[in-house]
């Protein structure tokens, strides 16, 4: 290895050390609590080297926001690549936000914050640029899934399929939102857990994308998803 090439490492190393500690000074402390002081401590570096990695705080969280971008998309492409019907796929991609959700809940929301923009911008960051790739890449996931179950028969065939993802999304996202901020208060209320009301909620998306009820006979493979697995 030249000596170029271990310098080169030895950098990336040092980067992704540096986000390895914004990550966990993210989950302890919270985006808005979060300081470079912090993430240089936690880093064992001095605060002044960091800004010879990263232009500054966002910088670093973009980077942790990437992160959490790759890991959802390989979450989903996983979870499609577990199924050959079409619907299975897309109820898989639904459970697979959902666990994303619960098990990596700093990484959920960067995402949700940085999807909360309108578009991307023409003076985005490199990161930034690299986060809308990946998130297209994610919404193809699904796109690609209602489209294999439309040509499959599992899903109907007057559906688009973008549209129908960008709806899928949004609809999965608040359902998640929903039992993050109201799930004491529905179980008290309703008598509703959260894991029954996420069940129920991937359910009923998917009679939504069928057009039958669960109690339908489907004209499509005994491994449909419209029974419950």
């Amino acid at each position: 290895m030249s000596i170029e090439e271990r310098q080169r490492e030895e950098k990336e190393e040092r980067r992704r050390s540096i986000v390895d500690a914004a990550e966990i000074v993210l989950a302890r402390d919270g985006r808005e609590a979060m300081t470079m002081g912090d993430i240089a401590e936690e880093a064992r570096l001095s605060r002044s080297l960091l800004y010879v990695y990263f232009d500054d705080m966002d910088d670093i969280v973009m980077a942790v926001t990437l992160r959490g971008h790759q890991a959802l998309r390989e979450r989903f492409e996983g979870a499609a690549t577990e199924h050959e019907i079409g619907l299975r796929k897309i109820r898989a991609i639904g459970e697979a936000y959902v666990d994303f959700a619960r098990e990596e809940s700093t990484y959920f929301e960067l995402v949700t914050r940085f999807e909360a923009r309108a578009a991307e911008p023409k003076d985005a960051t490199e990161r930034e640029r690299a986060c809308f790739a990946e998130s297209e890449r994610i919404m193809e996931t699904m796109t690609n899934a209602i489209q294999e179950g439309i040509e499959d028969g599992s899903i109907r065939p007057d559906l688009d399929p973008t549209q129908t993802a960008i709806t899928l999304w949004g609809y999965t996202h608040g359902l998640i939102q929903l039992i993050a901020h109201k799930g004491a208060g529905l179980e008290q209320h309703y008598g509703l857990d959260a894991e029954t009301l996420v069940q129920h909620g991937l359910q009923f998306s998917g009679v939504a994308l069928t057009g039958r009820g669960p109690t339908q006979a489907p004209e499509i493979p005994t491994d449909s998803p419209l029974e419950d697995p």
